[in-house]
């Protein structure tokens, strides 16, 4: 007969081999764990590596492109949307991923940095800003300017361009009564440094006096920060004109000053321009700005009132955005990228680049139901209706679908 004392002692064997079992269970339990936790961040530091070197190939690709800009065999003097730079790069497949791309005409755009040329720089005679606001119908950076802020309804005044001129140029002294240096950002909250350079970014817009960051979420698609002086500092600033071949229909109505609606109809008939001078003959043809001197000689009007550091047909600067897709990871890469020399022997340089990974636990969209997808269909083709007349034979960049 076994004794109360036994079965207590093999119950407690039991328990204690219970405990046992469960403690190394858990054990290696937590150890297979870790060890997926190891392998899955292995696994998607080598797919953010292959997905980044993917996209720098993507870069490759482009840069080689824009070198290149075939046009059949003759000397490319413009740019514009009709080119194969232009064209949205198809959804690739690689190994495990994909990669996909666009280019985009920095130029299209109004340079903020422009306004350099107004400053105290030391390298020869500046720019008036009274005397460009004097201007009747010559148009300018400055002109250009609050045309496009009066376009979006923003207030306009003389400060909104002397601010930035001050912001960008060189010294420390205001260039008018209506500019603001150091003294003046000092009562800010919180208290700004004056930067005196060239703007890397063109959201630092909002820190200028007179200006707020919803001014400025309006006008980012319009504006840019194109470098005006090379590596060199000390030497000459180029000015970056607007390539009036991809510049949009708002940026057209800005720079068309006085003629308005008119210059934008010509522009849009006659482009892609194959040289300023096509450009300046038909504009001149369709707003009837043919004048003769007293000698009988055409005087060149389009020329007088565009004038060539305003605006162009060709680029220098264009913006590549690139996603590459591996597996879960996403890496998305924009690089600013500067063409130098003349055709066939172009010259690409990447000045900035910017590497953006994108987390994988966002969320994506949740999927609409039979009926909103119903009422979405009819409010996007209400959309379309009113667009199609506005945007009819007016060329948009494939960029445009794909950038932030």
């Amino acid at each position: 007969m076994i004794s109360a004392k036994a079965k207590k002692q093999r119950g407690v064997a039991l328990l204690a081999a219970m405990i046992l079992v469960l403690a190394v269970t858990m054990i290696l339990s937590n150890i297979f764990y870790r060890h997926q936790i190891e392998v899955s961040q292995a696994m998607a530091s080598l797919h953010s590596d292959q997905a980044l070197l993917i996209a720098l190939s993507g870069e490759g690709w482009a840069m080689e492109l824009l070198a290149e800009d075939p046009t059949g065999g003759q000397p490319n003097q413009s740019d514009h949307y009709g080119e194969i730079w232009a064209q949205a790069l198809p959804l690739l497949p690689v190994e495990g991923g994909t990669l996909t791309g666009c280019i985009s005409d920095l130029q299209s755009k109004i340079n903020v940095n422009n306004f350099r040329f107004y400053g105290s720089q030391g390298q020869g005679s500046k720019r008036s800003l009274q005397a460009d606001l004097n201007q009747l119908e010559n148009m300018n950076i400055v002109k250009t300017w609050l045309n496009l802020l009066n376009l979006f309804e923003i207030p306009t005044s003389p400060a909104r361009a002397a601010t930035i001129i001050d912001w960008v140029d060189g010294d420390s002294a205001v260039t008018s009564s209506w500019g603001a240096e150091q003294p003046d950002y000092e009562s800010f909250e919180p208290p700004r440094m004056v930067l005196n350079d060239e703007i890397s970014d063109a959201s630092e817009l909002a820190d200028i006096a007179g200006y707020n960051v919803q001014e400025v979420q309006m006008l980012l698609p319009w504006i840019s920060a194109l470098p005006v002086t090379g590596p060199q500092t000390s030497g000459p600033m180029v000015s970056t004109p607007i390539n009036i071949n991809t510049a949009s229909s708002e940026l057209l109505l800005a720079l068309g000053g006085s003629f308005g609606q008119q210059f934008v109809d010509a522009v849009v008939e006659g482009r892609p321009f194959s040289d300023i001078d096509t450009f300046e003959d038909h504009v001149e043809n369709y707003l009837g700005l043919v004048v003769l001197d007293s000698k009988g000689k055409t005087i060149e009007k389009a020329k007088q009132i565009w004038h060539q550091d305003l605006v162009s047909v060709a680029t220098a600067h264009f913006k590549l955005y690139l996603k590459a897709e591996i597996g879960e990871a996403e890496i998305e890469v924009t690089s600013i990228m500067k063409r130098s020399g003349s055709w066939p022997l172009f010259k690409l340089d990447v000045i900035a680049r910017e590497i953006t990974v994108v987390p994988s636990v966002v969320p994506s969209k949740a999927d609409l139901s039979e009926i909103e997808k119903m009422f979405a269909a009819k409010d996007k083709e209400s959309d379309l209706d009113q667009q199609i007349d506005i945007e009819r034979n007016i060329v948009q960049p494939a960029c445009m679908m794909m950038e932030i």
